[in-house]
């Protein structure tokens, strides 16, 4: 599965009739393997991925895509929270949260489900299902929280719903997960961000220790999010407005 003869664009018409059966992540599990499950700054593949992001996100606009209607509950090992993971979008800071949420159906339950277990579920073939909802649709957020370059914020998921987040099953059980809208790879956000993600600690999650408030990077060593300027930068403001605040 790949381009068109056309590099500029997609075989769309490919693309949106395999996203119509349940198992889609098995019929396009060559361009997946190749395409989007590896994050690479190639221009060329960057831009085919996020064709694709945006079909998949018009088409669970649509309800073109299979949903199950019921499924495991992933939720049910479920802890106290006492960990806080940051993490930056990578992305633009304006993409829309149906967006978002369609980047997290693609990557976190695409890619689980072709492994074909989750938890000890055996999920391969089977349409996808998350247990999570937003506003009374089905949402595949990573994430409980997101914060904008601006300072606003929206909650994403309930404290209740794990997030798949960093790439550690038990960290994931025990924390919520923060993110940063934007791309900090090598840059650090302005301070009104990074008050904003204060904010959201001192008002919902008092009782998480300073020292356990980590950036992704600290717990998943295969990833540099949320970027190269966290650790011994940012994180230090993050953690002195959050002691003094």
């Amino acid at each position: 599965m790949g381009l068109a003869n056309d590099k500029s664009s997609f075989d769309l018409d490919l693309f949106r009739k395999q996203l119509q059966y349940p198992n889609w992540y098995i019929r396009l599990s060559d361009f997946l393997n190749t395409k989007v499950f590896p994050i690479e700054d190639n221009p060329e593949i960057k831009t085919e991925r996020h064709i694709f992001y945006d079909l998949v996100t018009q088409m669970l606009e649509e309800n073109l895509i299979s949903l199950a209607k019921e499924g495991p509950n992933f939720d049910k090992e479920r802890k106290p929270i006492d960990t806080i993971v940051i993490h930056h979008s990578d992305e633009d800071p304006h993409m829309k949260l149906d967006k978002l949420s369609a980047i997290g159906f693609i990557r976190q339950y695409g890619s689980n489900y072709l492994k074909g277990e989750v938890n000890g579920n055996n999920v391969k073939g089977q349409p996808v299902w998350s247990g999570h909802f937003r506003n009374g649709k089905m949402v595949f957020f990573a994430y409980h929280h997101i914060v904008f370059p601006n300072g606003k914020n929206k909650r994403l998921l309930e404290d209740k719903y794990i997030g798949w987040q960093s790439g550690d099953w038990d960290i994931n059980t025990r924390s919520v997960a923060i993110v940063l809208a934007g791309d900090y790879k090598h840059k650090s956000p302005q301070d009104n961000q990074i008050n904003a993600v204060v904010d959201i600690i001192k008002q919902n999650y008092p009782f998480v220790s300073l020292g356990r408030i980590f950036g992704h990077r600290e717990i998943n060593p295969k990833t540099t999010c949320p970027g190269d300027q966290f650790i011994g930068g940012w994180k230090n403001t993050l953690l002195e407005a959050a002691r003094t605040k």
